[in-house]
């Protein structure tokens, strides 16, 4: 059988169940609370999640990677619950490209969210998440998608394979704004736990 990057291929994507599947389709990861621990603001309120014998599902990539070399580009739709950790809104860990200069195409299917993104400058922008919405993100930005529905976020993402994912500097640093309820509401407001 043919490598994905040596012959044409294609995939379905069911744009009424926003489902992806067929071929080289598969699951590419699965982030439990356990596994977001580092990267939300209340760490206290995950604790106590966890303590208590929960461990909730809060996100999973589903689609296909093609050989990690320049050229190849790969797709996956991302299934983000909802949800809350305290009063901060269920998000992906979020990340920069291993490989600076590479871009990213989201492209919402389903739900409501917010995609919260930042360069290594500080500077953040914020764009609405919702059915059709098409969100471009520059090189050099990092990128977390938040689910502030009561809905799944579902989204299908496009990415050169060659990008890598670089969670560590989020993990270290986190974002300077972060998304919580306040007031029945979304609110973006300054991270306290955001180091410069």
């Amino acid at each position: 059988m043919a490598k994905e990057s040596e012959k044409p291929f294609s995939v379905t994507l069911d744009l009424d169940k926003c489902e992806i599947f067929g071929g080289f389709v598969k699951k590419l990861s699965a982030t439990t609370l356990s596994k977001l621990i580092d990267f939300v603001y209340d760490r206290d309120r995950a604790k106590e999640i966890l303590k208590s014998g929960e461990d909730p599902l809060i996100y999973e990539v589903i689609g296909f990677e093609t050989p990690k070399v320049e050229g190849n580009l790969s797709a996956a739709i991302t299934i983000l619950n909802p949800g809350k950790i305290g009063h901060e809104y269920y998000m992906t860990k979020g990340h920069f490209h291993e490989k600076e200069n590479t871009s990213e195409i989201y492209i919402c299917l389903s739900g409501r969210g917010f995609l919260l993104m930042q360069n290594k400058k500080g500077e953040v922008d914020v764009q609405e998440m919702a059915r059709g919405r098409v969100i471009y993100v520059p090189p050099g930005w990092a990128h977390r998608a938040i689910n502030i529905g009561s809905t799944k976020l579902i989204f299908l993402a496009i990415y050169p394979s060659d990008a890598g994912h670089d969670y560590g500097a989020i993990k270290e640093r986190g974002f300077k704004k972060i998304v919580i309820e306040r007031d029945g509401k979304p609110s973006i407001e300054d991270n306290p736990r955001w180091r410069d």
